[in-house]
């Protein structure tokens, strides 16, 4: 019964075959849901020998059949259920290579395509459930798709590169730069970290692509990465770290000169120190020796639904606790109400969608969840003292304030 209702489990997750063999390859059951597909490399007693091939010690194997034709053979219970065919949305390369007659063009349209993730998932449902050692998708992985030859490659090529270096004199910048560089930010000291800017070495950064931009592009986003875990120690919600560092290596990969890239991985140091600075200034005069997990956990929820009317008994639900308590303890743990909490996150967004985007009142209220423009008009003049369409006057960037919409006569609050 369990098999059945994992092969249409996998079949409708996937749109494709899921089949059962014996192990000397004798069919049983097959699940498809989609009357309009035929497995048609299957129809080649070839590849379905090739397929059904397992190890001296049974373990899930991936075939690709012409090169993007993929499928999984997984061996539990004595059997081997087989998965595909599927196509992936990106390149894998798999080790097992299966070269078939030409396939009908039409037939390949129709193939589902699907994250190589998803088939991962779907693969260790099937073998975990019947083994007691536990797989993960790193020993799928490191068996189907690494090329044996890479990690003694990666050695030689180790060997090589530290010979070289020796003999032309190069060297990385030191390491007590980088510490201090990030501690700055973990600190939020925004003069050591200035001062670590301007250290002066006769090292070299680290070469991460044989193209030069490409290079200086992933030294960013590794400084930007190490920059969000520093500012993570320094009180920073995880939540916020995480994300601003997707908008900053977004930025990264969106630009393409030197000066531009410089600019924005310094800025992006820059503005973790700054909250890191800001978060520990508003806990100056509190005896607080560590965080309460609990309010972490209602913070990180508050950021990810921003955008939503955030109710405190919603939130208290998500995180299995009485809505009374949580209150309480939000508000003896920060000095503030959970619902000024929501309101003060709520409006310092509003502020930079104000600066940064075309975004019309409204459109920024109804985005915020507030119930109307007024609403968001009458809550931000509350904390900021200013309407917002002062606001944008006043700090606007301004070809997004030349360049927007017209705002509504009516947007004053």
């Amino acid at each position: 019964m369990i098999t059945n209702y994992f092969m249409k489990h996998i079949s409708y997750h996937l749109h494709t075959f899921v089949k059962s063999y014996t192990m000397d390859k004798k069919p049983g059951e097959t699940v498809c849901a989609r009357k309009d597909f035929s497995d048609l490399p299957f129809f080649s007693p070839e590849v379905r020998d090739a397929v059904l091939k397992m190890k001296s010690e049974p373990f899930p194997t991936l075939s690709a059949v012409n090169g993007n034709i993929i499928y999984a053979a997984v061996p539990a219970q004595n059997m081997i259920y087989v998965i595909g065919p599927v196509g992936f949305q990106t390149q894998v390369n798999i080790n097992r290579s299966i070269q078939a007659v030409d396939i009908d063009s039409n037939w390949i349209q129709s193939l589902s395509i699907c994250d190589f993730d998803a088939f991962l998932r779907d693969i260790l449902l099937i073998y975990n459930l019947f083994h007691e050692e536990m797989l993960t998708a790193g020993d799928i992985i490191k068996e189907n798709c690494v090329d044996s030859l890479t990690k003694a490659q990666i050695q030689k090529n180790f060997s090589e590169l530290i010979f070289e270096n020796h003999e032309n004199g190069k060297k990385h910048n030191p390491y007590d730069q980088e510490v201090r560089e990030f501690s700055s930010i973990e600190n939020g000291d925004i003069k050591q970290l200035e001062q670590s800017w301007a250290e002066d070495y006769t090292g070299q950064l680290g070469i991460l692509a044989k193209d030069r931009l490409r290079s200086f592009k992933n030294v960013c986003i590794v400084v930007i990465t190490l920059a969000s875990r520093a500012a993570i120690r320094g009180g920073l919600s995880p939540e916020i770290s995480f994300s601003l560092s997707d908008i900053y290596i977004m930025k990264i990969e969106e630009s393409n000169d030197i000066a531009t890239l410089i600019h924005i991985k310094n800025s992006a140091e820059y503005e973790y120190a700054r909250l890191v600075q800001e978060g520990k200034e508003k806990q100056k005069g509190t005896q607080k020796i560590e965080k309460n997990p609990r309010i972490e956990e209602c913070k990180d929820y508050i950021f990810s639904h921003l955008h939503d009317k955030i109710k405190i008994g919603d939130m208290a639900l998500e995180l299995q606790m009485n809505p009374n308590y949580l209150s309480d303890l939000f508000k003896k743990e920060e000095g503030i109400s959970i619902t000024d909490y929501i309101r003060n996150e709520k409006i310092k967004l509003a502020e930079n969608l104000l600066i940064y985007s075309k975004y019309q009142y409204i459109e920024i209220s109804a985005y915020l969840g507030f119930s109307s423009q007024s609403h968001l008009g009458k809550q931000f003049k509350e904390v900021t003292g200013m309407t917002l369409k002062q606001y944008r006057d006043c700090y606007g960037v301004k070809e997004f304030i030349h360049t927007g919409k017209k705002e509504n006569a009516k947007a004053e609050a």
